[in-house]
């Protein structure tokens, strides 16, 4: 089996340069053409005498011949200094794409600096992103559900199996998933403001507000949230002739929207000593926002922050890398340590509705912290060889509860914040003639 992405461009550019005096203006602007193409051949052992394999990946189904879309785009951008305190930059940005149409976006931004210390700044900007080719064009695999754990959420509000009441039976339905035709482009708004200090040159601190407005978001959502908000989404509940729910079509959807804010913290200081120079800093993201909702008309649900999800990143409240390092001519020695914030475990359909108890249950995932170390050697012009360990201390990820019912995938680490590698070691060596 194998996936063939092909992408050919063609970018012609323009650029100006000028000074930044008072009436003076700086200015870029290109334009780009670019063709992508999308093939998967499938599987060879996948034909119609083969055995069915339940939930096998990248089956025959979703073979394609050739699919293929034109990007065209094109970009100016704009820089007035209004003095010698403000720049304000300007610009837009204009794609089309087959099957998507035209998009403009435009972007706003300024700089003001009142002292040499301290610096304000800021910007406005939407965007956009469009499906992949596996979300629009792959096939629809039909997998019969074996769950326990779904009811008829219209006849049995909630969808929880209930035996004492027969509108809350269990329904084993089958399941489709793939692509979508119809799927559209996501849409983003983004702001922020933020504030540089650096009173010496070895000594800087930043701190940016941001928000980020995503609206006609690309995902599948989970059965537990089709169920809870099936009138939402009633054209996903497929009935047979008797009314009962033979089909819940769980593919690829613009489904509502995401609200993200947060700050960026950057801070760096140093000092000249020991025939060289030691350097530490940090650089970390705290987390003020999240929610979603399911659709435009929808509420949006209760803050994701530090909760376990399926879809996208987790919304983990703090996260940061931070170094310290000592550098002369001829080494450099640093140590960095990786900081993820823990969170609200998943918990299984049986344990969240507490019919199930099991006493080793973490209802929290614990934080991840591990450091790496390297050494490199810069003595001689144009060479450098680098010695180092990644996982210093040989760290295990902590335990999270990862299983998918949707898919059967899982596992008791979360890859979207921990390594389940443990220490290793790297050796490169660089030379430039």
């Amino acid at each position: 089996m194998a996936a063939n992405t092909r992408s050919s461009s063609l970018t012609r550019r323009s650029r100006a340069r000028c000074s930044a005096s008072w009436g003076a203006t700086c200015s870029s602007r290109w334009a780009r053409y670019r063709r992508e193409t999308y093939s998967f051949n499938g599987s060879n052992a996948a034909l119609a005498t083969a055995p069915t394999i339940f939930n096998a990946a990248f089956d025959n189904v979703n073979a394609l011949d050739s699919v293929n879309r034109d990007v065209k785009a094109a970009y100016a951008e704009v820089l007035v200094p209004l003095g010698e305190m403000i720049d304000i930059t300007g610009a837009v940005r204009i794609d089309d794409y087959t099957g998507f149409g035209t998009t403009t976006n435009p972007k706003m931004a300024f700089r003001f600096q009142p002292i040499d210390a301290i610096m304000f700044r800021g910007s406005y900007n939407t965007s956009f992103r469009v499906p992949a080719f596996n979300q629009i064009f792959n096939g629809v695999t039909e997998s019969p559900y074996s769950g326990s754990d779904l009811a008829d959420p219209v006849r049995c509000p909630g969808g929880v199996p209930n035996t004492t009441n027969p509108a809350c039976a269990i329904i084993r339905p089958t399941i489709n998933t793939g692509g979508n035709l119809q799927l559209g482009p996501e849409t983003a708004k983004q702001f922020n403001l933020g504030l540089v200090f650096q009173p010496a040159p070895l000594f800087s601190a930043s701190i940016d507000w941001w928000t980020i407005n995503v609206d006609n978001t690309i995902q599948t959502l989970t059965l537990r949230q089709l169920i809870e908000n099936a009138a939402l989404f009633p054209d996903r509940f497929i009935r047979d002739a008797t009314g009962e729910i033979d089909v819940i079509d769980n593919r690829w959807i613009n489904a509502g929207s995401r609200r993200s804010q947060g700050l960026e913290v950057a801070l760096r200081g140093g000092v000249n000593a020991a025939g060289g120079q030691f350097l530490a800093g940090l650089d970390g993201t705290y987390l003020l926002k999240r929610r979603e909702k399911l659709t435009p008309t929808a509420a949006y649900g209760p803050s994701l922050i530090g909760t376990f999800t399926f879809a996208g990143d987790l919304a983990l409240r703090w996260k940061h890398n931070a170094f310290v390092s000592y550098q002369n001519d001829d080494f450099l020695l640093s140590v960095t340590q990786i900081f993820r914030n823990g969170y609200k475990n998943q918990a299984l359909p049986g344990i969240a509705s507490g019919a199930i108890t099991r006493p080793d249950f973490n209802a929290r995932v614990d934080n991840y912290i591990i450091y790496n170390a390297t050494v490199a050697f810069t003595g001689i012009e144009g060479f450098r060889m680098t010695v180092g360990v990644k996982n210093l201390f040989d760290t295990d990820p902590p335990f999270a509860i990862t299983y998918d019912g949707n898919t059967g995938a899982g596992s008791s680490w979360e890859p979207r914040v921990a390594d389940p590698r443990g220490r290793a070691f790297t050796f490169s060596v660089e030379t430039k003639f």
